[in-house]
Formats: C-alpha cells, structure tokens, sequence
C-alpha cells in the first residue's frame, strides 16, 4: 500500500470525482452533501421499518463509496506509520494495533456498501445461517455459531457469489471475490486488536492487491447499478421524489447501522 492502487484514476475512488450517471436529484444531494464533514462508523443495529427504493439505496450506495474513498486515504496513511513506525513516533506493536483497527473499519464500510447495491436490485441479506454453512465450518450439532456469530457478514459475501445476482460478474467471481473473503478474514482475524489481543502480522498478507481488487470491483459494480437505476428513472419517465432520493443528506450513516436493517 505505497501508493494509490492503479487504474483507479478517473474513477469513483479518483479525486474530484463526481457522479457520472446517477439521476440529477441524487447528484445534487452529493453535491450539497459533500461539503458536511464525513460521519462516524455506524453504532450497533436499530431496526428499520422502511425500505428503500433503488434510487434512495443508489444514492446511499455512492455517499457510502465517497466515505470508503475517504477511508482508503486514511488506511494508506495509517498503513505508513505501521510499516515505518519509528519515522511517526510508535512502537511496532502499538503502530500494527493501530492499522488492524483501521482495516476493521474499513471493512465495516466495504460491507456497508456491498449491502445497499444489492438493495439497489432488490436483494436483501439473511441473518440466519444455512445448515450447510454450519456443516461446512465443522459445527454441526455444537449449536448455531455461524447464527450467532457470522451469518449476516458471511451471507453477505455469498449473496455476491449467486450467479442470479445481478453484480455477480463484478463481485462474485475471480480475484475480487477472492479479495473480499480474504479482507473479511482479516476483519475477522484483527477485530480484536483494539482489545490488546495478539493478532497475526501485517508482512503475512498482500494488502495492497485486496484492497486494489475489491475497489476495482466495487467501480464496476457501481456502473452497473448506475446503469439500472437510469433504466428505472426512464421507465417511471422521470417522476422520482426528489426527497425520497435526498434521504436526509448524511444522517443515515450515523443511525446505528441502519444500512444492515434497510
């Protein structure tokens, strides 16, 4: 992570990036809303009552990329410090402590955004676990741990990883998907590090190239949902409920996590 991952210039991870092809209602809430200091990560689940239609969950898709856009910038300064600690005034331990919370975070916001594109196309993520799932990690018949533990983050990836998902080509498959089960490991591996738990070591993963993947497929994702939601604005000939679309700016984002309840 020296640098900015390649081939994402003129992207959505770009600087001065503005939406491309979003309806105009949402570009002119990213517009206003860019100039609001960015929220904090979501707080634990509230449930929601409401649910979103494509356009709302396109606009909230692109405010929650912006913010990933904002954490990539800050995870690969965080990773500076924790490679080259003694230049910024840490120790090794206290600086990789640091950078594996971060990682969590901004997985956190991976996840975040992976959940409302697939809102975008109607597709909403169980909680509960699939008895093959429980087989499949050795815990059959010692009680529901994916259910209790991962179901929701592990279906989130294997919803991505049905061939009838409509972003399945983008992040379902190859490379990306593989980037996305190997950052959810390390979310897995390093959420306890913020607790002083031992945790495996940065030089043990390529970094670089799953973060790289897993931006690159979340751009192309995004021009598809982009592409979906035109077809709808057009099919409705443009009448869109530009305050539905708006969705109260940024305040979504510090509801407790009301994206995962959406």
């Amino acid at each position: 992570m020296t640098k900015q991952p390649s081939g994402l210039n003129g992207s959505i991870w770009a600087n001065g990036h503005s939406s491309r092809s979003s309806p105009a209602p949402s570009n002119r809430a990213i517009s206003r809303s860019s100039s609001q200091p960015p929220p904090p990560p979501p707080k634990p689940i509230i449930p929601s009552t409401t649910r979103l239609t494509p356009a709302q969950a396109f606009h909230r898709f692109e405010q929650a990329c912006q913010r990933l856009r904002w954490k990539f910038i800050d995870l690969h300064a965080s990773y500076q410090r924790a490679t080259n600690p003694e230049e910024f005034g840490f120790t090794k331990g206290d600086a990789e402590q640091n950078f594996k919370v971060d990682f969590h975070e901004f997985y956190v916001w991976i996840e975040q955004a992976i959940v409302l594109l697939l809102l975008i196309f109607g597709v909403a993520v169980s909680k509960g676990a699939r008895p093959e799932d429980n087989i499949s990690r050795g815990n059959f018949g010692r009680g529901s741990y994916v259910a209790s533990s991962h179901a929701y983050h592990h279906n989130v990836l294997k919803a991505l990883e049905d061939e009838a998902c409509p972003v399945y080509t983008a992040l379902g498959k190859g490379e990306v998907n593989q980037a996305l089960w190997k950052a959810k490991e390390l979310r897995n591996r390093w959420k306890d590090a913020s607790e002083g738990k031992e945790t495996p070591p940065l030089k043990m993963y390529d970094l670089t190239w799953i973060v790289t993947e897993v931006l690159r497929g979340l751009q192309v994702a995004y021009d598809i949902a982009s592409s979906h939601v035109e077809q709808e604005v057009a099919q409705q000939q443009g009448r869109v409920d530009e305050a539905m679309v708006l969705d109260e700016e940024w305040e979504w984002m510090v509801e407790p996590m009301d994206w995962e309840a959406a």
